[in-house]
């Protein structure tokens, strides 16, 4: 994935500005070309008339404007032509900002105390990669529309008491019945959710509306008893005194599956297939709480690639990436199942280890820096280690805490030498 070339920052504050512009600046050299925009309508213009490849967006700006609302609106309004949104704030605690944030389609969300430009590197990644995924998603989406509308889609006609009249042949060969043997089901022997009582709830809905079309998601089953993802359609007609029903059928199991694969990807790190941080961060706080009802012990573990920016240098991002890729597949073997575990960003992870006390921990992550030690790629002949570092997470303490203790830890093992593990006191 190429670097950015245009990032618009939007913060109504100067000095925070000129500190992003100099973190991207050390991460992007004087490539790179930075708008700032200290107000939502300044930054609404510059939008239209630049091809923007990440947009910065501070949470609270100084004319009262909610950059989250103003996020919100460029995505309903600019849809994927809005370009990547990343917001941070200095608001504490943020986790509900982050939350809200999450659920309306902005990229990633930073605290400004976590703000390195390390942080911002990985968050700027993420955003892009993301984005060309969620481009990508979108036109199998629309050719998977322009099929399906020009489709034969199944056709069921029922009576009032929801009973197959007549159905169509791509109805017969969604459900695997022979020509003309549909006729006398009834609509939930086939729709497995639909039942009689909520046919007729549904019957209650449609009259009252003046266009009497509802739909619906259902799953089915066939005659082979092999499952059915369906999108239903329903509408209503009368002739004379008797009411009938018309059921539009497809099967929208792949789309289902695209869906799925959409929601993994925003949990995902694209490039090791780990988690994200921040999904890391709300299954961490669930776990946080846990800790606390039940007064199990809890451990951070954070570790670091020892001289990585050197492997980049020497070999290549793309050898960097391969390096991380293959300490991701290590991690994944040497944690247990209920650990958790992320790519925090660059060469850094977090795993947070459940139920074990600083001996456990310490096996863990020895058992993890050994296995590390034995990878071999071909183009790195001098070998991996990495550093670790360990902080219990005593209730109470907040997920920044920790974090912040046991990257402290880290830097111990570095100073020490590297290649080992210090354990927070």
């Amino acid at each position: 994935m190429k670097h950015p070339q245009k990032i618009l920052v939007l913060d109504d504050d100067e000095n925070d500005y000129f500190l992003i512009e100099d973190m991207l600046r050390q991460t992007y050299g004087t490539g790179i070309s930075i708008d700032w925009a200290d107000t939502s309508a300044t930054a609404s213009k510059l939008i239209e008339i630049n091809k923007y490849d990440v947009c910065l967006v501070d949470y609270y700006l100084g004319d009262a404007t909610n950059g989250l609302e103003w996020a919100q609106a460029m995505i309903a309004a600019m849809g994927l032509k809005c370009p990547p949104l990343i917001m941070f704030t200095g608001i504490e605690p943020c986790e509900n900002i982050d939350l809200n944030a999450s659920e309306s389609g902005i990229a990633d969300f930073i605290s400004k105390s976590e703000l390195t430009a390390r942080i911002l590197e990985h968050s700027i990644r993420y955003a892009i990669q993301n984005r060309h995924m969620m481009r990508e998603f979108l036109r199998s989406e629309t050719r998977f529309h322009l099929f399906f509308d020009h489709a034969h889609e199944g056709i069921l006609l029922l009576d009032k008491n929801g009973k197959v009249l007549q159905a169509n042949h791509s109805a017969e060969l969604m459900f695997c019945y022979e020509k003309g043997t549909m006729e006398g089901l009834y609509i939930h022997q086939l729709i497995n959710e639909f039942s009689l009582e909520e046919y007729n709830r549904m019957n209650a809905q449609l009259a009252e509306r003046e266009t009497p079309t509802t739909m619906e998601r259902m799953t089915g089953r066939d005659q082979r008893g092999r499952t059915l993802d369906l999108e239903m359609g329903v509408n209503m007609a009368e002739a004379g005194d008797e009411v009938f029903y018309s059921v539009s059928l497809v099967n929208i199991h792949h789309h289902l599956a695209q869906q799925e694969e959409l929601t993994r990807l925003a949990h995902t790190d694209p490039l090791t297939g780990l988690m994200n941080r921040r999904h890391f961060r709300l299954l961490a706080d669930q776990e946080f709480s846990r800790a606390a009802r039940t007064h199990q012990q809890l451990f951070m573990m954070m570790l670091d690639i020892d001289h990585f920016k050197q492997v980049n240098d020497i070999h290549g991002h793309d050898v960097g990436d391969q390096a991380l890729i293959a300490i991701a597949d290590v991690l994944r073997d040497g944690i247990r199942n209920m650990d958790i575990l992320a790519r925090w960003g660059g060469e850094e992870f977090l795993a947070l280890l459940p139920e074990t006390n600083m001996e456990g921990a310490a096996l863990i992550a020895d058992r993890i820096r050994q296995q590390v030690s034995q990878i071999k790629l071909p183009k790195i002949p001098e070998g991996l280690t990495i550093s670790i570092g360990l902080c219990e997470a005593v209730p109470g303490m907040e997920l920044k805490t920790v974090t912040h203790l046991a990257d402290q830890a880290l830097y111990q093992a570095k100073a020490s030498g590297r290649n080992r593990i210090v354990c927070h006191e």
